[in-house]
């Protein structure tokens, strides 16, 4: 299993290359021009190397800036119904490998039990652990959620970094002990960087991926307790803050917290926790939020004062962040009156919402 992993690395590694000279990230003329190259030089299933493609291609097209991309680790495969089957009798999954198929017993508890219970899974991802080297499997199931009713109220949430989430209905998450965690693991790094020793370095590899679960355990309850929050039909509306980093200069004191924002794993965990429960989720444009008055209209930058939010039109004073909130949630409201929220990344760019669930 590892040497699959090698290998498929190394042929995404080579697919990347392809692309960046040709020029391209369509799937379809990647595997024209470099699929038999691939499949004899690494000796790999037609179909690994159609997820090798297919997952280079994904990538590529995500960079909003030509630059040149990471390069791909033995870490993770994707599999598809060709390379992966599920077996619910015997409770074990079968891989397909360099040395052939392989059949490996699940050890799962009731809970991924129940999920699996009937399903006939078509895609999963092969996972390594170097830290811990173990193995596991990611397994895509299918749950049936119910339709939302048309007649819940609308919350908007702002994501930010002092908070990281606050709901126009008043609920407010601090980011205080996010930013205390980010900025001391940055400073441990930087000193066992700098001090270069062998124990510095297993140390540091020790430290991997401890900042990272935090915020993500974190994002989790935060995303909970917003959903637990809302009833069904409800409608959860957020900023569309994709390629944000791109878009604003951050002092050099504040990169660090500016690039490790986790807003978009948290955007994710709202959705499919609010889809789960009947609840839309919707992405709005997020110009001017932060400095429009809900009461009077006027947007002016002079509005907000760091937390607290003053217009300097009406004299409304209140929270900048449930401020900003409410603005989010009332852009939506004034969009319903154009049509249905719009679905696709060209909503980023327009006053239309774009929903999900």
């Amino acid at each position: 299993m590892l040497e699959t992993l090698r290998r498929f690395a190394n042929a995404c590694n080579d697919v990347l290359c392809v692309s960046q000279e040709n020029h391209t990230t369509n799937k379809v003329k990647l595997q024209h021009l470099c699929y038999r190259t691939i499949k004899e030089r690494y000796g790999l299933q037609a179909n690994l190397v159609i997820r090798a493609i297919a997952r280079v291609a994904e990538a590529a097209r995500k960079k909003l800036k030509p630059s040149k991309p990471k390069k791909f680790k033995p870490t993770s495969m994707s599999l598809d119904q060709r390379t992966f089957s599920f077996n619910e009798k015997r409770w074990e999954v079968s891989i397909s490998t360099v040395a052939g198929r392989l059949k490996l017993p699940l050890a799962i508890g009731n809970f991924q039990r129940e999920l699996l219970t009937g399903q006939k899974p078509t895609s999963a991802t092969l996972c390594y652990r170097r830290c811990m080297k173990a193995f596991s499997i990611n397994i895509v199931v299918n749950r049936e959620v119910p339709l939302p009713p048309q007649n819940g109220n609308v919350i908007g949430v702002d994501r930010g970094i002092y908070n990281l989430a606050t709901t126009s209905s008043g609920l407010r998450f601090s980011g205080r002990q996010a930013m205390h965690v980010r900025r001391r693991y940055a400073r441990l790094r930087q000193a066992l960087q700098a001090k270069g020793t062998k124990g510095a370095k297993r140390l540091l590899q020790r430290l991997s991926g401890r900042k990272r679960r935090f915020i993500a355990d974190l994002n989790h309850r935060i995303a909970k307790a917003i959903v637990n929050s809302c009833k069904p039909g409800d409608v959860i509306v957020m900023e569309d803050l994709r390629y944000i980093r791109e878009r604003i200069r951050a002092a050099k004191e504040q990169r660090l917290l500016q690039h490790s924002w986790a807003f978009g794993q948290l955007g994710k965990c709202i959705e499919y926790k609010a889809t789960e429960r009947g609840i839309r989720v919707v992405y709005v444009d997020p110009r001017h939020t932060s400095q429009r008055c809900p009461r009077c209209g006027c947007t002016n930058r002079s509005n907000r004062h760091r937390h607290l939010f003053r217009c300097t039109s009406c004299g409304f004073v209140g929270h900048a962040d449930i401020v900003a909130a409410t603005n989010i949630r009332q852009v939506y409201l004034e969009t319903l009156a154009d049509g249905p929220p719009s679905v696709g990344p060209e909503a980023a760019s327009s006053r239309k919402p774009r929903a999900l669930g």
